[in-house]
């Protein structure tokens, strides 16, 4: 219908259309209100105009041979770059494509019947399925076994990047009106300037008129006292990582609110009972872990301390799904379950750029591996002075494997925070459409020579098995409900490939016997960092 330079982007992304694009590019005739579309639809019968339209002259060119080919083998370089070979489907399309247009729909059907068919069988499918039915059945289960309460309306506390992400999420996406306080008016407008900045994407790719994004403006407000929070149902605490800051904050809304108020508290890593000491209603505080950016990042973490109520409890999983977000509960340990399964393997990448290896070849490896960014680039997102905030907290809690290597401590020294302040293992001194460079800088700084040594397989068995290993031990602990959880929790945190159908999935694939295997190896050769943990040398016995 629009021609196989139009029709193979689509074919290949999924990507859907809005009814005027559709009409644009001609896959739709029309677009009209419900109202006449039955009408409309029997008025183009009778005059004949429906489909079958012809083709611009450039499509029609594309059917000549050269032209083709030179279509096909674009098309496979880009689709090789985004997938790194994960997504067999993808090639897949393209043959199957190229067969319709060669040979004829009847060969092309029958050549995508049978490619379908052989696809369904892979373990890759069997992976994504997973993780679609995984995500289906969390979004019926409420978290446990109470009532959520109404939640009506909210609170904001801190209105920096993780306050001004929660608000426009509570109000664009929950409907829901809310209030942000900060010490500062500018930390109010910063937050009100992120709804803001959202709402004006969607205007400009007329997805909402900016009638309605004025109208979803109004939902929210601020100031720097705690006017307007008397009647909140929940009140959502971003400041920052500072456990009597935020234990005075438990206080001040303790005594500015209703006693049934939840003080929800958005921690990467302080423990919410610790959070909760001295509160005289302990039952409503809870933890609430957002990912940064909150607009995109699905997951959030939900966390009862002991003396969480189960009404509080399944109250924030009610609210984590209104805003958009997939919940999954985890138990009140240092970390968590995605920060203390991501520690080990950030750590591990530092040490390799230790040892010297280029910053991009220990990216690539990862990304090759399916990950969507790897680690050291990673740590310039989130920023390097947060995640040097987590290592020591675990180290406390858990020992010698999670000790952060001294390049962490030096590179913050040099005043390297990441992209926030534009100084971290990349350069951000470039135009946005070139491809991200490495900070060379940085190797002087650390006295080392960069210099590939070992390959993209080893450095990916490296940061993932110290990944598996860590998940393994949280599910033995508990710190998860469930394998499906912890699944989730790694593909919707922080990118575990999907095509691998999460960590648990992809150890179930790989047995208990080879990662045991695997681990005893690279702690002969690397040390004991990587000792298999027991509830792995117990599976593997069994």
């Amino acid at each position: 219908m629009i021609g196989v330079q139009q029709a193979l982007p689509l074919i290949l992304t999924g990507k859907s259309l809005r009814a005027k694009q559709a009409r644009k590019l001609g896959i739709v005739d029309d677009a009209v209100p419900q109202a006449i579309l039955l009408e409309t639809a029997i008025a183009r019968v009778k005059k004949g105009k429906t489909s079958g339209r012809l083709l611009p002259l450039r499509d029609r060119l594309l059917h000549g041979p050269v032209a083709r080919q030179a279509l096909f083998a674009l098309a496979t370089r880009q689709t090789a770059a985004k997938t790194q070979g994960n997504y067999p489907a993808a090639k897949r399309i393209i043959e199957v494509v190229r067969i319709g247009l060669e040979q004829g729909s009847r060969a092309g059907h029958e050549a995508e019947a049978r490619a379908f068919g052989e696809l369904a069988m892979t373990s890759e499918s069997v992976a994504l399925r997973g993780l679609f039915f995984a995500t289906t059945a969390m979004k019926k289960e409420p978290g446990g076994d109470a009532t959520p309460r109404p939640v009506r309306s909210i609170g904001i506390l801190g209105g920096g990047l993780m306050g001004g992400g929660i608000a426009s999420v509570s109000a664009i996406n929950a409907g829901l009106p809310v209030r942000i306080k900060d010490i500062s008016l500018e930390g109010v407008n910063h937050a009100l300037k992120t709804s803001w900045d959202l709402l004006s994407k969607k205007v400009k790719r007329r997805q909402i008129t900016p009638a309605q994004r004025q109208q979803q403006m109004a939902r929210i407000t601020g100031g720097i006292d705690y006017q307007g929070f008397a009647r909140r149902d929940v009140v959502i605490e971003a400041v920052f990582e500072d456990l009597t800051l935020k234990q005075q904050m438990v206080r001040e809304i303790e005594s500015h609110c209703q006693p049934q108020t939840i003080f929800a508290s958005n921690t990467s890593s302080l423990p919410i009972e610790e959070i909760a000491a001295g509160a005289q209603r302990p039952e409503n505080v809870i933890g609430l872990h957002y990912f940064s950016p909150v607009d995109k990042m699905p997951l959030v973490e939900v966390i009862p301390h002991l003396n969480t109520s189960g009404e509080t409890l399944v109250t924030i999983v009610a609210l984590a799904r209104s805003q958009g977000k997939t919940p999954i509960v985890v138990a009140d340990q240092p970390g968590f379950y995605v920060n203390r399964i991501l520690a080990p393997y950030i750590n591990e990448a530092m040490r390799c750029l230790l040892e010297g290896e280029p910053i991009e070849h220990i990216d690539r490896a990862l990304v090759k591996f399916g990950f969507p960014v790897g680690p050291l680039q990673l740590l310039d997102e989130v920023g390097i002075d947060v995640g040097s905030k987590i290592s020591p907290i675990l180290q406390q809690a858990f020992g010698e494997r999670f000790a952060a290597p001294a390049a962490f401590e030096a590179v913050l020294k040099d005043g390297r925070k990441g992209r926030k302040n534009r100084k971290g293992f990349y350069r951000y001194d470039q135009p946005r459409w070139q491809r991200k460079k490495p900070d060379a800088s940085l190797y002087a700084l650390l006295n080392i020579t960069p210099q590939a040594r070992q390959s993209e397989a080893q450095i990916a068995e490296r940061c993932v098995m110290m990944m598996l290993n860590e998940a393994a031990r949280c599910l033995d602990e508990q710190v998860i409900r469930c394998a499906r959880d912890g699944d989730i929790g790694a593909v919707f945190g922080i990118g575990f490939p999907p095509f691998l159908g999460g960590p648990f999935h992809y150890m179930e694939q790989l047995g208990a016997v080879e990662q045991v295997n695997r681990l005893t190896r690279l702690m002969q050769q690397h040390g004991d960092r990587f000792a298999p943990c027991e509830a792995l040398i117990k599976a593997a016995a069994e």
